[in-house]
């Protein structure tokens, strides 16, 4: 259990280590399992309470994270896609689960057929898909993809719906 801990929690320390050192310094004392020249910059950075003089000082490169507008992005992208997958998963889980319908198991073993895709094989065509319709670069575009249904979430709501008692 030591070994096991150590192993999961060492990464993480290394983690804080580097993020609380400056990069000039790191290779000075690469073994040391303490910041080396210890310093906040990294996060001041991050959050833009830092001047660019500052960041390339401590061996930045001086570049402009816009980490606010970052998070925004990525809590929309993930919200939208959930409450998409969610809302459109589960009614299409119903539908297999509960319906009864003229080849139902026919077209469930066909969708379920959708899981041995890997999906790198269906990035080009959506990529191609979503440039045809103009939606490069926008939030949409994003979304899309991935926001109707998966065949994984539908299987397992599915499951979930088949535990039920009726």
């Amino acid at each position: 259990m030591i070994a096991f801990l150590a192993l999961t929690i060492v990464p993480f320390l290394w983690m804080i280590r580097t993020a609380l050192s400056t990069t000039r310094s790191l290779p000075s004392d690469p073994s040391s399992l303490l910041p080396v020249d210890f310093t906040w910059g990294a996060f001041e950075r991050v959050l833009g309470i830092s001047s660019m003089e500052k960041a390339i000082a401590e061996g930045g490169s001086g570049a402009s994270v816009n980490f606010w507008l970052y998070l925004r992005n990525s809590v929309i992208y993930a919200t939208a896609v959930t409450l998409g997958q969610v809302f459109f998963c589960a009614m299409a889980a119903y539908a297999f689960a509960r319906l009864r319908w003229p080849g139902r198991n026919l077209v469930f073993g066909i969708f379920l057929g959708a899981l041995l895709v890997p999906p790198i094989f269906t990035s080009l065509p959506n990529f191609i898909l979503i440039k045809n319709l103009g939606l490069l670069n926008s939030f949409v575009g994003m979304v899309l993809p991935t926001f109707l249904m998966t065949p994984f979430a539908v299987f397992f709501l599915r499951q979930f719906f088949l535990g039920i008692n009726h």
